[in-house]
């Protein structure tokens, strides 16, 4: 069983490496179907893996497939045990979508290297399965959110981007250098989309202000000749107290007077009296001397409050006019305050907020007009821009077109047809792509009409011309893994050597896996892995091998030759393989 020295082990075969992307560094399997603990590392490119049928080849690419979201079922761990695992270390770039993503979920590993993406599946015969991104616990939904920016694994529908409008269409743009093309227009979109909305709101609030104008108008004119003043209501009640006990307040404030100052008996004039006795006492004792100073400060503030109180009992207003007209403007504060809002304060802040509205109201149809106006420009700009890039998408569909059928002819599918179909909307409408309906479409036979490309074939002859596709838009693809099953089903010779170049040609630029029965395509990989089926302690396992130089002659040689191999199939086996 291969370890971490794999890769060191393609490099002494003398075998070339010719791929430079490697995404799947590592894969751990655990106790699934016939799989005891199986622990790979791989190296870029394109990577063949070839056995007998059953040994397990389909359990690797469903273990891949489980890593990026598929389905689980208890029935996949092994029998006897209670739970599998299956793990995979992912290199992942500084930048590109799947980074993108894993950034918006807070996802990024931040240990040790950062460049690697950890997801561990593990599966559990109660049924209850769990999933770890970078050792978080995360959702299955998630984990097939990340997956699609991981791998397409082809021979299986349910698994290929290629297959969704989305993908299509960017595959298309990115082929036709639109993608600057379609920001634009992605941008003019959202700015119409916007200023559409903020005009629907300001022509529903205008409406909905012209219908209370009237009101409006009302409320503010009340207000207005209400002259209100901030605090008017504390200040008049105070008042009011006042004018209400005028009469005794009379009675109080004079009787306080005469008893300070006018009575001969008053206040003031016994101070006087005591002033006469304190002179006396001092002709015969001086030691109360400091005794002038106090009575003489007592004295002075009797006859100050005397004073204020005097002024006090002339400012009493003893008239009746005043208190009914203070309870007149206290009635009519009172019944405002209860309208709007139970404060002085309450009401002058309505009178703002209604002046306000009703000053828009006066300059809102030439807003409006400025809002259409604006609109209308944006919409002939979107329009423009639409109908450019559907005229540049229309030119790079053909030219997709060319590329991939002439693709398709190189692998002998005679009267196989691809088009990358370029329709405007039914109903007319902008999306934020532009007007455009991307579908490809495609044809196997002569006379028949083409269809949408995962109802036209079955897994072998789709996953080719899914190589041809990605074959032509291998620099566009961002898609950084591949797998390829089923990809020779009734193809041999000149055929699956051409199938096998175009494989070789896309691991130059994505980390390719192929299984294969046929070795004119084996024999082109940068790494070979043997898949086989063995019995250790009475059970069968899957034992998985990347093959050394000699090691990959015979495998090459048994694809040729089936048991008996002869030296001249040996032979044959190392001119495949380049081998002296």
């Amino acid at each position: 069983m291969p370890g971490r020295g794999a890769l060191s082990c393609l490099r002494r075969s003398g075998l070339p490496i010719r791929g430079t992307h490697r995404m799947l560094l590592e894969l751990r399997i655990q106790n699934i179907a016939i799989i005891d603990d199986l622990h790979l590392t791989f190296p870029a490119g394109f990577i063949v893996l070839t056995g007998e049928t059953g040994a397990g080849k389909s359990i690797l690419v469903d273990a891949v497939g489980l890593l990026i979201g598929e389905r689980a079922s208890a029935e996949q761990i092994r029998t006897g045990t209670t739970e599998g695992v299956i793990e995979g270390i992912f290199a992942i770039a500084n930048s590109g979508p799947l980074t993108a993503r894993l950034k918006e979920l807070d996802l990024l590993g931040d240990g040790d290297d950062p460049g690697e993406l950890v997801i561990r599946r593990t599966l559990s015969s109660s049924g209850r399965h769990r999933v770890r991104i970078n050792g978080n616990a995360v959702p299955l939904s998630t984990l097939q959110d990340i997956g699609q920016f991981i791998v397409d694994i082809h021979g299986q529908h349910d698994t290929q981007s290629l297959f969704r409008p989305i993908t299509q269409l960017d595959l298309l743009d990115s082929f036709g250098n639109l993608l600057v093309d379609r920001a634009a227009f992605c941008e003019t979109y959202h700015a119409a989309k916007t200023l559409q909305r903020d005009l629907s709101t300001f022509e529903k609030e205008t409406a909905e202000l012209k219908e209370q104008a009237d009101r409006l108008q009302y409320e503010r004119e009340e207000i207005e000749a209400a002259a209100i003043q901030p605090d008017e209501d504390v200040v008049l009640e105070q008042e009011r107290q006042v004018m209400a006990q005028v009469h005794n307040l009379v009675e109080i404030s004079n009787e306080l007077y005469s008893t300070l100052y006018e009575d001969d008996r008053s206040i003031l004039s016994r101070v006087g009296h005591v002033e006469w006795l304190l002179d006396r006492l001092l002709t015969v004792d001086t030691r109360l001397s400091d005794a002038t100073e106090l009575l003489g400060g007592a004295t002075a503030q009797l006859k100050e409050l005397a004073g204020r109180i005097r002024d006090y009992q002339e400012q009493l207003d003893v008239n009746p006019d005043r208190l009914e007209q203070l309870e007149i403007r206290l009635d009519l504060l009172n019944r405002m305050k209860k309208r709007y809002g139970g404060s002085v304060a309450s009401v002058l802040d309505h009178l703002d907020r209604i002046t306000k509205e009703l000053d828009r109201l006066i300059v809102s149809d030439d807003q409006k007009e400025s809002l259409q106006h604006r609109l209308v420009t944006l919409h002939d700009q979107q329009t423009k821009q639409a109908d450019h890039l559907s005229t540049r998408r229309k030119k790079a569909a053909n030219e997709l077109n060319q590329c991939v059928n002439k693709e398709i002819t190189d692998l002998h599918m005679k009267h196989a047809t691809f088009d990358a179909a370029v329709e405007q909307e039914r109903d007319g409408t902008l999306n934020p792509n532009g007007q455009d309906r991307v579908q490809f479409l495609f044809s196997g036979s002569a006379g028949e009409p083409p269809c949408a490309l995962k109802d036209a074939i079955s897994g072998g002859e789709l996953s080719r011309v899914t190589l041809c596709i990605k074959t032509v838009l291998a620099r566009e693809d961002q898609i950084p893994m591949l797998i390829f099953d089923e990809i020779d089903a009734g193809i041999g010779g000149a055929v699956a050597e051409r199938v096998g170049k175009k494989l070789q040609s896309l691991g130059q630029r994505h980390q390719v896996f192929c299984i294969t029965h046929l070795p004119q395509i084996a024999a082109l990989g940068d790494a070979h892995f043997s898949v086989e089926k063995v019995v250790k302690q009475k059970r069968a396992t899957t034992q998985v091998e990347q093959l050394a130089n000699e090691e990959r002659i015979d495998e090459i040689a048994r694809m040729l030759g089936g048991t008996k191999i002869t030296q001249a199939v040996k032979r044959t086996a190392k001119e495949m393989l380049g081998v002296a």
